[in-house]
């Protein structure tokens, strides 16, 4: 008996509504932007009730949980897929991952914005910290450092923080002072800059 076997026909129903839900609601993210994502839309276009999607999901913010998972995926491959191409040097490593990271959020400024923007303190799901835990790893271990070493760590998450605020400032229309062209190259300051304090031990 394999595991939906298993499954009551309740759980069944469940993981359906989870599963549509899901890519529906994906789709409104990246068609007509978060703020489009609602239970009530939702609902109506699944033809359930607003009940059987809190039945599934628990809120509205659970939903949201299981679309940031699938943007973070994307952005995981994007940025491993940086790694891979990547010359074989600490450096050119973190600076491929920061482009791609730029490249991610100029190319789907939706995905970007439902990750970093969209209910900023919201409690991430056990599978997302993991994918990011993930992340911080690859970056540590891409630029030469012990992903076990506290101070290693915290560097690359500093580092990581002043990429952040440039892709942050050159991807909202709303500030003119850095476009998206002239903050790219920018990055490579940022790491150099980085690099030259980089932690010993």
């Amino acid at each position: 008996m394999n595991t939906e076997q298993k499954l009551s026909r309740r759980d069944r129903n469940l993981a359906e509504i989870r599963e549509k839900a899901t890519e529906l609601a994906e789709r409104i993210v990246l068609e007509k932007g978060g703020d489009a994502l609602h239970a009530r839309g939702l609902a109506q276009e699944l033809k359930i009730s607003v009940g059987s999607l809190y039945n599934a999901f628990g809120d509205l913010n659970g939903v949201v949980r299981a679309v940031n998972t699938r943007c973070a995926e994307r952005l995981s491959e994007n940025l491993r897929a940086a790694v891979a191409a990547a010359p074989d040097d600490n450096r050119a490593r973190v600076i491929a991952i920061g482009e791609a990271y730029f490249d991610f959020a100029i190319a789907e400024p939706r995905r970007w914005w439902m990750l970093f923007e969209r209910d900023s303190d919201l409690q991430l799901d056990l599978k997302t910290q993991n994918l990011q835990e993930g992340l911080l790893e690859m970056l540590v271990t891409a630029g030469g450092g012990d992903p076990e070493n506290t101070r290693h760590r915290q560097f690359f998450l500093l580092l990581w923080a002043s990429v952040h605020g440039l892709v942050s400032l050159a991807c909202r229309p709303n500030i003119a002072m850095i476009g998206p062209d002239v903050a790219r190259p920018y990055i490579h300051d940022l790491v150099d800059a980085g690099f030259r304090n980089f932690p010993k031990d």
